[in-house]
């Protein structure tokens, strides 16, 4: 009498451990394994394991008794992932900057650009006179940032998800010399284009592209 089919987990990959495997693309997107083997049977694949739901756990804001809390950065929150397999897997999520304002960013050209930096109604950069180095007046910080997924678009250099972001920014507060600026240069705007990690989800910044109203009288 034949032994009738174990399609369990430790069924399937106690078989493919012995023949070479090839990773396929699903039509959804799910990555699955193809046994590489002659002769015309084969056994049933196995489901391919897809999300089936997402819920997320937040935090407490943090008080004055953990005031270092209170100055950074903080995340404790976490993302709980359920699969359709019954699997369970708790993500803690943490924060990471893709750009600060004042750096020097690509400008998806091969050189950089100021992030967050100011322009006149002509798109020339404003200068702080109050510098000896006249440098560019740039953002305290991004004020509003909307994240875009557009289809198929095609961006050298990005090797992930393609995800673009249209960045609004706050004034300045104080140019050098320490004399206040505020509410007196024209906040800017920027579009920045991001390379999102597949696996990571993570976002590393590929184009910076200042939006220029100066055809408007910007």
């Amino acid at each position: 009498m034949s032994q009738p089919p174990d399609l369990s987990r430790r069924r399937i990959v106690k078989i493919l451990s012995g023949a070479p495997l090839l990773p396929l693309a699903s039509a959804g997107g799910v990555s699955y394994l193809l046994s590489a083997c002659g002769g015309s049977s084969a056994a049933t694949p196995a489901p391919a394991v897809i999300l089936a739901s997402a819920s997320f756990t937040g935090m407490a804001a943090p008080g004055l008794d953990n005031a270092a809390a209170m100055a950074t950065s903080t995340v404790g929150s976490s993302l709980a992932a359920s699969y359709s397999d019954g699997g369970k897997q708790v993500y803690a999520l943490k924060y990471a900057a893709f750009f600060v304002t004042g750096a020097q960013v690509p400008d998806g050209a091969g050189g950089s650009v100021l992030a967050g930096g100011y322009y006149d109604i002509k798109n020339r950069p404003i200068l702080d006179a109050s510098d000896a180095g006249r440098r560019q007046f740039f953002s305290d910080c991004p004020d509003g940032t909307s994240l875009l997924k557009l289809d198929n678009p095609t961006v050298a250099g990005v090797k992930g998800n393609t995800v673009f972001a249209v960045v609004q920014f706050e004034y300045t507060t104080r140019n050098v010399a320490g004399a206040s600026m505020y509410g007196m240069l024209p906040s800017p705007i920027a579009v920045l284009t991001l390379d999102q990690d597949k696996s990571t989800g993570a976002l590393t910044l590929v184009k910076y592209s200042n939006v220029d109203t100066s055809v408007v009288n910007g």
